[in-house]
């Protein structure tokens, strides 16, 4: 598993990140992801072999948000 943080940009209401996460939840691939209103930050736990990064900042931003990832580590 891989963790990778996103800045996400546009998160103006306690709607938005309950959205974000239910979106990248639906990718195959992707064990969890929890996104940040206040910190302006979505993190996501992910098995490389099956999405990566740039797949999951897409979808982001096709979600409406501006998105830049900001590092990915190997999770434990």
């Amino acid at each position: 598993m891989n963790a990778v943080h996103i800045r996400t940009e546009g998160m103006f209401c306690d709607a938005c990140p309950p959205r974000i996460e239910a979106e990248i939840e639906h990718l195959p691939g992707v064990r969890a992801a929890r996104a940040y209103r206040t910190m302006h930050l979505t993190s996501v736990l992910f098995d490389p072999d099956l999405v990566d990064t740039d797949t999951i900042r897409d979808l982001i931003e096709r979600a409406g948000f501006d998105a830049r990832v900001l590092g990915e580590s190997r999770a434990h």
